[in-house]
């Protein structure tokens, strides 16, 4: 257990789930199936933050590590999904059917896997360690593809359009994931910090988008007047 990792878990949870509330209401106004797609990965996103939240607070249990794992390893995938339903509505589909045939396996897998408390004695125990091989195959599966859409397409809007709102998503999804890998090569810290900065990085250019957006519409009321 740990103040530091409570605290920052927490920052983590109230942004992506203030990120997620916006996102759905950008969904409920333009009906989007990406915006839809976004919010679901931003919730789940809020959810596995919390979820560490509550662990570094009262500390890990069989219960909550599986609650997060099944949360965790597929919230990258439904965040790509958005960002291919963005390009590609076909693609984006094919990937969400992926996803979901996907999680099925590994949801079974979670529920029957008999988890190793030992792995609780490390400060985080991250990249599922302390869940068997079996299911911990699975995450490669969702966060490899995941990632390469998120940052892939985040990288080639920047690239087709010069915004820079779109260098800040595929930033903060480089952080997040960076975060990740170091835990697994023992700095486990990077993993949290890893999650608030990039979850932040990535708002901040959600956040930019909005201002583009507020800025162009006055423009395009002049040019019809």
């Amino acid at each position: 257990m740990s103040t530091e990792g409570a605290a920052v878990s927490l920052g983590a949870t109230v942004v992506s789930f203030i990120f997620a509330a916006l996102v759905v209401n950008q969904w409920i106004s333009r009906r989007k199936p990406f915006q839809l797609a976004w919010a679901l990965g931003l919730a789940l996103y809020g959810v596995a933050a919390f979820t560490q939240f509550l662990a570094e607070a009262y500390g890990w249990t069989p219960s909550t590590y599986k609650a997060y794992y099944l949360v965790a390893a597929p919230l990258v995938a439904v965040l790509g999904i958005g960002s291919v339903l963005l390009i590609h509505r076909r693609a984006g589909l094919g990937f969400a059917l992926y996803t979901l045939v996907l999680f099925a396996g590994f949801a079974v897998a979670v529920a029957g896997a008999t988890v190793n408390t030992a792995a609780f004695a490390s400060s985080i125990p991250v990249a599922g360690t302390a869940l068997p091989d079996s299911v911990r195959i699975y995450s490669p599966l969702f966060t490899i593809p995941g990632s390469v859409a998120l940052i892939g397409i985040a990288a080639y809007s920047f690239w087709r359009t010069r915004m820079l709102f779109n260098l800040w998503i595929g930033i903060g999804a480089v952080i997040i994931a960076a975060g990740g890998s170091l835990a697994r090569f023992g700095l486990s810290w990077a993993l949290y910090i890893g999650e608030f900065v990039g979850i932040a990085v990535m708002f901040w250019g959600f956040l930019a988008s909005q201002d583009l957006s507020k800025a162009k519409a006055p423009a395009a009321v002049r040019a019809t007047t």
